[in-house]
Parts: structure tokens; C-alpha cells; sequence
């Protein structure tokens, strides 16, 4: 009897340790099946940690030189369910005038926006993009009475994003985006340039 009481004790832990196993599977293990890696959930259906589903990344933009002009902007993305992204970044863009009004120019932004995946299952990792994006400046020159210029504008950019997935939770990002907010003025022009529409590469 006592041999029997064992036996169960050893199936009993052998179960458990199989179910554990099943459960906390990491998502990635699916490639070796020719499955796409899951983002936020277990193969089980069992959802991610939260800092399993973060997401870093971000880009350099307005990269020129002459003027010289260099940017970034980091990002933070949480998964919020296979098809949802949802994020937040800061950027900060320094641009060298002095050859042209004798200054330069200092532009900060923060943004925070949402992708969602529209038709997975025929055009899979193209997202509705959703963003608003607030923006200011301020410029030092030799041409105003105090030598320094600020201004501000916020931006609301609709569109859409393409991510090519690099690993399960980092993606290559070419976003088309259209201001809705866009007007004609100095504010507009210096922190968004001349047109209402950009093409936008990024990293998370």
C-alpha cells in the first residue's frame, strides 16, 4: 500500500511540474512549430508579466549637415494584447543656424500613441496608427531684441505603420502619418516642416 501512496506522490509531482511548464512556456518556442512568437500571452492563453511585454526602442531623426541638425526620440511601448500597441516618447532635435541668422535651434517633444493591427490575417504587422504629439522651441540668434525666440504646437497624426518584427518584441517601424492639426505658420514650419504629411522610421 505504502508503495502504491508513492507511486501517486511521484505522478502527482510529475503532472504538476508538466502543467507548470506548459504555463510559464516562453512564446518564442513556437518558431520551432513555423508559428509566428505570441506578444503578450502564453501559448496556453495565459497572459504575459508586464515587463514581458514592454517594449524599448526609438530613432534618430533630422539628420543633416548643413545646417547640421541631428535628433532623438526614445520610446517606451507596452503590448497591450497581440494586436494593440500602446506607447510614450520624448525627443529632442538640435539644429545649428549660425551661418544662416547667427544661432541655433532647440526643439522637445512628447508624444504618446497607439497602433493597432487591422487585418492580421491578410495583411499581418499593418497598423492603424493613432498619435498626438506635442511640440515646442526655442531659438537663440543675434536678429531678435532678447536673442532668444519659443514657440509651441501640437500635433494629432493618423495613419498608418508597417512593423517588421526582429525577435518577439522588437520591430522595424515605417509610418506614414498626416497631421490633422497642421496649420500654415512659423510654429507649424519649425517643428513640423512645411508639409502636413511625414515618413517616419523608428525602432522598438
Amino acid at each position: 500500500m505504502r508503495s502504491i501512496y508513492r507511486l501517486l506522490l511521484f505522478i502527482s509531482l510529475l503532472s504538476s511540474g508538466v502543467a507548470y511548464g506548459q504555463i510559464s512556456e516562453d512564446p518564442e518556442e513556437r518558431r520551432e512549430q513555423g508559428q509566428s512568437p505570441l506578444k503578450s500571452q502564453t501559448p496556453e492563453g495565459n497572459p504575459l508579466p508586464f515587463k514581458d511585454r514592454l517594449r524599448f526602442g526609438g530613432g534618430i531623426s533630422a539628420l543633416q549637415f548643413n545646417p547640421f541638425s541631428i535628433g532623438v526620440s526614445p520610446v517606451v511601448a507596452y503590448q497591450a494584447s497581440e494586436h494593440l500597441v500602446l506607447g510614450v516618447g520624448v525627443g529632442y532635435t538640435y539644429s545649428n543656424y549660425k551661418n544662416y541668422f547667427g544661432g541655433n535651434l532647440n526643439q522637445y517633444s512628447g508624444r504618446a500613441f497607439a497602433m493597432y493591427e487591422i487585418i492580421p490575417s491578410i495583411l499581418p504587422n499593418l497598423y492603424a496608427h493613432v498619435e498626438l504629439d506635442q511640440r515646442s522651441y526655442s531659438t537663440t540668434d543675434q536678429l531678435t531684441v532678447n536673442g532668444r525666440t519659443t514657440g509651441s504646437a501640437t500635433a494629432t497624426w493618423v495613419g498608418a505603420t508597417y512593423s517588421q518584427p526582429i525577435g518577439r518584441l522588437f520591430a522595424a517601424n515605417l509610418s506614414f502619418l498626416y497631421n490633422l492639426n497642421y496649420a500654415n505658420n512659423a510654429d507649424n514650419y519649425l517643428l513640423f516642416g512645411n508639409q502636413p504629411y511625414t515618413i517616419r522610421i523608428s525602432f522598438f
